[in-house]
């Protein structure tokens, strides 16, 4: 009932309006991989794709001039690194271990603002694989993550605090258990969590998408819990646009029991919605052009730009979506 309420409610509610424009494609399309602005440009790093039917971990640095249109390479990583938790600010885009399809590395590291160099920031005190990061001032937090991608019955709970340069330390735990390919926004100076998925036991079929959202204060360590999404979705992305508003990118609504209904309600998808965060409630924005899981969406000004992820099982996009958000009223 409380899904079904959720529904009606979001199919009243007035559609915020996106203009999608494509911009020129990858070079290299991809999944997995770390995004984020750094001087105007957008960085993506690392990830995977398949060539053929073989899957290829990547190391390739990738970069975006939206005023050129173009792509060029950036510094290579050192090792191939795909489904790291990452966070970017103004001195550099970072990455806190990840995968190269034979062995999981606990090492971060970090692109400098000039795009030119990458440097080990430490060592993770955890396999956090499929986990998400956030920045609040000069404190990272990572929430979730797994030990492997392919089995998440090893997923974590786990909240883990880095103050400036210091320790790893865990400050708390989701409070619906361990997640896996959660979206996360920080807003307000708080991490806005939602959905992602768990498997309880071990196997493909025991898989179990989520919809419940939660807010996590760092100040007072505390979480609250928010409306749930419509619809139990994994590998969305969510970018806040101000202290009003998050916007809430495709990802997968299907469970492998739901998906083999062939309900046309489930899959991948190219839904966006808009949470607004004083009234804890959600209202559908225009689709984006594709259906995604693992889009990558980061923010320049008021430009967003949303490249790579999955488009089908054992594929990946290229594509590059660009959308102009309208200035917020005062």
């Amino acid at each position: 009932m409380r899904t079904l309420t959720a529904l009606l409610l979001l199919a009243m509610a007035p559609v915020m309006t996106l203009v999608w424009n494509e911009r020129k494609s990858m070079p290299r399309p991809e999944a997995g991989g770390a995004a984020g602005f750094l001087d105007g440009e957008l960085v993506i790093a690392g990830g995977a794709a398949w060539d053929g039917g073989t899957k290829v971990w990547l190391k390739d640095v990738q970069i975006y001039g939206p005023r050129q249109n173009a792509w060029r390479s950036g510094p290579a990583l050192p090792v191939p690194l795909a489904y790291g938790p990452f966070v970017h600010s103004g001195d550099g885009l970072e990455i806190f271990g990840g995968t190269d399809g034979r062995q999981v590395h606990r090492e971060s590291l970090k692109l400098d603002s000039s795009k030119s160099k990458w440097h080990a920031t430490g060592t993770l005190p955890a396999d956090v694989l499929l986990g998400r990061a956030a920045r609040i001032g000069d404190s990272v937090f990572i929430l979730g993550g797994c030990p492997d991608v392919a089995d998440l019955a090893g997923c974590s709970d786990s909240v883990w605090r880095r103050d400036g340069g210091g320790a790893w330390r865990r400050v708390s735990s989701l409070p619906g258990g361990p997640l896996a390919l959660t979206a996360i926004a920080v807003a307000r100076n708080r991490i806005y969590v939602f959905g992602g998925c768990a498997m309880p036991a071990a196997g493909p079929a025991a898989l179990v998408n989520r919809s419940a959202a939660y807010s996590y204060d760092p100040q007072a360590n505390a979480w609250a819990m928010l409306r749930a999404l419509p619809h139990a979705n994994r590998g969305a992305s969510a970018v806040a646009i101000d202290d009003r508003s998050i916007l809430f990118f495709g990802g997968y609504t299907a469970s492998p029991q739901e998906a083999a209904g062939k309900s046309a309600a489930f899959g991948f998808s190219a839904d966006v919605l808009a949470y607004d965060i004083a009234t804890d409630t959600y209202k559908p924005a225009t689709p984006m052009p594709v259906a995604l899981l693992g889009v990558e969406f980061a923010m320049s000004g008021r430009t967003l730009f949303g490249a790579g992820g999955e488009d089908r099982m054992r594929g990946r996009s290229g594509r590059l979506m660009e959308t102009r958000l309208a200035e917020p009223e005062p």
